[in-house]
């Protein structure tokens, strides 16, 4: 997979945000190390002071670097995924906001756990290392093992909210 193409294909579908018009020029890209725990990220390699003093005045953000994950060659559509958010990230929306999530999505939807096994691995790695192994529900006092990333909204048993 030629991800230098399938950048060139992105870049033109990202939204305009602060810093859209320096994008292709200023974002590079390179692999991450095998052993990272993260999929993506986006570093801007003028520092934190120097970027919220460049996006208040709207002006070139310098250099950008984007790592990726080298196991997303194995999953084209997370890789389009994780490409797109680091992207946007670039563009100038710097928190996960439901502006960074709507962008991603209507560009490169997300895929399910169910669907990637680059995901559920990941999703495994983080339950092994989390200190919660389970979750008690407070109301009728059932326990179960934790097998999800995020807490349940409600118990498996009585149904209350957690």
């Amino acid at each position: 997979m030629d991800v230098d193409a399938v950048l060139a294909e992105l870049l033109p579908k990202i939204p305009e945000n602060v810093f859209s018009r320096w994008l292709n020029n200023r974002v590079s890209l390179i692999w991450l190390e095998d052993d990272d725990d993260r999929l993506g990220m986006t570093r801007f390699e003028e520092g934190q002071a120097e970027l919220v003093r460049r996006r208040r005045l709207k002006i070139d953000p310098g250099d950008i670097t984007i790592g990726l994950h080298p196991r997303l060659v194995e999953e084209p559509d997370l890789l389009r995924h994780t490409l797109v958010h680091e992207l946007v990230h670039a563009s100038g929306v710097l928190n996960h906001s439901e502006e960074l999530h709507s962008a991603v999505d209507s560009i490169a939807p997300g895929k399910k756990i169910s669907e990637s096994k680059i995901l559920q691995e990941k999703r495994d790695e983080f339950l092994e290392k989390s200190n919660i192994k389970s979750w008690v529900c407070k109301n009728c006092g059932y326990e179960w093992k934790r097998s999800t990333v995020k807490k349940p909204m409600r118990c498996h048993k009585c149904a209350r909210p957690l």
